[in-house]
């Protein structure tokens, strides 16, 4: 269990990171009651006894929700219906907040291996925005540009920026490095288009969260030099780092509301196969050489997480490459919260902090 906060700055628990470098704060957060109804809410995970929710310590906000969870019958991993998974995913969901934009636009990036649909959002109209490249998560295997929709408006709103959601090919139809090849020929096609898009190609960044945040720094790192020396900002929830999945938090964290660590190492079975030994940094990114190469990066950490030791060795790895890192760790909540605006408290708070990095990025001169 975490000790308790060492001491309260405006409402919030805040206590200093000292196992990982480059500027890592821990927050907490009074709790929140929820403000929406759960009931027709799905999220396929294993059965979470209620016990745990209390043993999590877990806001209250975030706790509500997983005891619709818990009430869930369990996943049985070993047969699963893919397809019939994703329809269910892609058709229901937490009823997140929804930010308005001033134009939405569903359009097809040019890929290798075909075309792939993306959405474009913009905040307002007017002056060419910057672009943000954004990566859904979902272990490589669920979730569309449905599914983080209202997601990738609040990051529109508060980086004051556009935002390009890429489509993907996901696994286990598409295995690595599928996914990979989708996300670097994004990120190059919109540095080349930005202008046709309405935006300012001078100004560029990219995000992803869980499988996405894996995605949008192995595309980050492998980038052409011309992209690069655009590419302002990298911003990544709590991003899949390590697909050997052998990180001490698989033990410490092994199920949480919205990740177990079977369901993680069952994701990575699907996209890459068995990945002991797994070298190839285009997706073990811990076993970049090449990280000095990221530009700033902003990374969030939940507290209850099996990815979290992965994800704080990653910030260690940044920080001693060299990269301008800032990773702030959410107490009280699991992986996938930044997603559930409007559901769970600390989401804002990290919307709120990754715009305000954005907007600090885009504003600097090249």
């Amino acid at each position: 269990m975490p000790t308790a906060p060492s001491k309260q700055q405006n409402g919030f628990n805040l206590r200093k990171a000292s196992p990982v470098p480059g500027g890592v704060f821990f927050i907490g957060s009074p709790d929140r009651t929820m403000r929406r109804a759960l009931g027709l809410a799905f999220i396929p995970a294993e059965e979470m006894p209620r016990r745990l929710v209390m043993e999590l310590a877990l806001d209250a906000d975030i706790a509500a929700i997983a005891e619709v969870i818990a009430r869930r019958p369990p996943l049985d991993l070993a047969d699963v219906d893919i397809p019939a998974l994703r329809v269910a995913v892609n058709a229901a969901g937490w009823p997140t907040e929804r930010t308005e934009m001033a134009a939405v636009e569903n359009i097809t990036v040019a890929g290798g291996a075909g075309d792939i649909p993306a959405r474009l959002y913009k905040p307002r109209q007017g002056k060419a925005l910057p672009l943000l490249v954004f990566l859904h998560g979902g272990g490589f295997v669920l979730c569309s540009l449905d599914t983080h929709d209202n997601f990738c408006r609040a990051l529109a709103k508060a980086g004051d920026c556009a935002v390009l959601s890429i489509d993907y090919r996901l696994a286990p139809e598409h295995r690595f490095p599928a996914a990979y090849e989708d996300a670097l020929a994004a990120l190059e096609w919109a540095a080349a288009k930005a202008i046709t898009l309405g935006c300012d190609g001078r100004r560029l960044a990219l995000a992803g969260d869980s499988a996405g945040g894996n995605l949008a720094a192995a595309a980050a790192l492998h980038a052409s030099s011309e992209v690069r020396l655009k590419l302002r900002h990298l911003l990544l929830f709590y991003p899949a780092s390590d697909p050997t999945a052998s990180g001490t938090s698989y033990d410490t964290f092994p199920q949480t509301p919205f990740l177990s660590a079977g369901m993680m190492r069952w994701y990575w079975r699907q996209y890459v196969g068995e990945p002991a030994g797994l070298a190839d940094p285009r997706v073990a990114l811990l076993r970049s050489v090449d990280l000095a190469g990221l530009p700033q990066t902003t990374i969030a950490i939940a507290e209850f997480d099996p990815l979290r030791s992965e994800v704080e060795a990653l910030c260690t790895a940044l920080a001693e490459s060299g990269v301008d890192v800032q990773a702030r760790r959410y107490d009280g909540v699991s992986h996938g919260f930044a997603s559930m605006v409007g559901l769970i408290g600390k989401a804002r708070l990290a919307i709120d902090h990754s715009g305000a990095r954005l907007r600090d990025a885009f504003a600097r001169n090249a």
